[in-house]
């Protein structure tokens, strides 16, 4: 039985991981599409925009959904009280974004601020009814839905993205492609889903869902001020082109990391919930995980700042190059996201989501100070992203003694958990980045890298028999022998 359910979970990742691969491959595609055509004065405007959607979003998905998942019982009046809640507060906040829309375009001077903020701010409305879809999935584990919904979303939203920057549109083809995005994954997935809005509510549900949502709401909300607070800072003292310096050199190992982050995310939560009286089962678990997450991750990111320079210089143009040291700052920042999100996942799951939100105050405190000090004493963008390093050793330190004194993950375990992929990837970006210097053109030198990089750090998984590489390879063997005695049986009975 607990094979079958281990086997569940892992297939719910496998789902969740090619959802996130296809999006984060269209994204990239449509990203560079858009950077090619846009100028960085368009991405400034949205990024600071994003800002204030992303900071009302927190309040209409962190708490709600969250509490659906975690919870051990849900009914059908969870649901609709959990969306109902949900759909109240977008729509408060809605009308409290399009009432300060111009306030917010007459501090940082941009008369296309306002016009901006209330198309895109449609989001929040549409984000309500997904988020307790999203809940619905994840409680239920059929992450191929998510795979749907997200496949039509991302290549629809991008398609429409290019089209009006072609025309001329400028910051309205982003606006396009965001908006579009979320409502077009919102309708497949009310489609395929399985779940629809229902009358019966309840006041009591209404409590118990507040009572473990509002502290994840706090938690998410610190963590979202702690990011959005530096572009906020960044737009109104150094203006929109360095801003968008700033979030294109995030952006791209953004893609990479947080699509790996959100599958585990996603999967991780019900699973570890499920565990929550088993602390050995929860601990197998949240070390599994972390393995994998490592594996796939480290090498992602650690190849990525080594042909960073390639990369933008072939991709986005030279307009771009100066994003090129905050890619490279922002792929060590992200490094060891899959550790600090899956502890945060295994505290959450345990109930104790009060945890989590002073975790989250240390780490964007100290964010926060090395924001302000770098920015009005070292009057440096880039200085802003460094001390993002700071932060993330903040994070971890936390989450390795939480889950020391409450899951008995010791540190021996954990080092054990994450040196393989790490040691094997840095080998393996050394090689990458001295390739980098070959008298070729620049098209030719990044193909090489990526090449390289591939065959290197597979090869030496397999020379050492590292232990994720042979559950991964395991997993796609059996997939395999599934997939061939299914094929069998079928055209026997034909």
């Amino acid at each position: 039985m607990r094979n079958k359910k281990t086997s569940g979970v892992f297939s719910g990742l496998v789902w969740t991981f090619a959802e996130r691969i296809t999006a984060q491959l269209v994204l990239t595609i449509v990203g560079i599409v858009l950077a090619r055509l846009l100028t960085p004065e368009h991405y400034g405007i949205i990024s600071i925009v994003m800002v204030f959607i992303t900071l009302c979003n927190v309040f209409v998905t962190s708490g709600f959904g969250i509490a659906i998942v975690q919870k051990k019982e849900v009914d059908e009046r969870d649901y609709n009280t959990a969306f109902l809640m949900s759909f109240l507060l977008s729509l408060l906040l809605y009308f409290m974004l399009f009432w300060s829309a111009p306030i917010i375009g007459n501090f940082y001077q941009m008369p296309e601020l306002p016009s901006v903020i209330r198309v895109l701010g449609l989001r929040l409305i549409v984000t309500s009814v997904n988020t307790i879809q999203q809940a619905y999935i994840q409680r239920t584990m059929q992450f191929k839905k998510f795979f749907i919904s997200t496949s039509f979303g991302t290549v629809l939203s991008g398609i429409i993205g290019i089209y009006l920057a072609i025309k001329g549109f400028g910051v309205w083809a982003l606006v396009a492609q965001y908006l579009t995005n979320t409502t077009v994954d919102t309708i497949v997935l009310s489609i395929v889903g399985g779940w629809h809005p229902g009358r019966r509510v309840s006041i009591k549900k209404a409590k118990e869902i507040y009572s473990f949502g509002w502290k994840v709401l706090c938690t998410q909300l610190v963590f979202t001020l702690g990011g959005d607070i530096r572009s906020l800072i960044i737009g109104k003292v150094f203006g929109p082109s360095e801003l968008a310096y700033y979030d294109q050199g995030k952006k791209y190992p953004a893609l990479l990391v947080n699509n790996i982050n959100t599958s585990i995310q996603k999967v991780l939560l019900p699973a570890l919930s499920r565990k929550q009286d088993d602390q050995v089962a929860l601990k197998s678990t949240l070390r599994k995980f972390i393995k994998v997450g490592m594996f796939v991750l480290c090498p992602l990111v650690i190849g990525f700042a080594a042909v960073a320079d390639s990369f933008v210089r072939v991709v986005l143009t030279d307009k771009w190059v100066s994003a090129v040291p905050f890619i490279i700052i922002f792929c060590l920042s992200y490094l060891t996201r899959p550790i600090e999100s899956a502890c945060h996942q295994a505290i959450l799951a345990i109930g104790k989501s009060e945890l989590v939100f002073w975790i989250m105050v240390a780490i964007h405190v100290t964010s926060l100070i090395g924001t302000l000090f770098s920015t009005f004493v070292l009057r440096s963008v880039l200085w802003v992203a460094l001390f993002s390093l700071a932060s993330t050793v903040v994070s971890l330190i936390c989450f390795f003694i939480a889950t020391r004194i409450n899951i008995d993950y010791r540190l021996n375990e954990q080092l054990q958990d994450i040196i393989p992929a790490i040691s094997i990837s840095l080998i393996m970006g050394i090689f990458v980045y001295f390739l980098g210097k070959a008298p070729f053109t620049p098209w030719i030198v990044l193909l090489l890298q990526i090449a390289a990089g591939g065959i290197i750090y597979w090869g030496m998984a397999k020379i050492s028999k590292d232990e994720s590489y042979l559950y991964i390879r395991k997993m796609v063997l059996r997939k395999k022998v599934v997939i061939g005695s299914k094929k069998i049986l079928k055209e026997k009975s034909n």
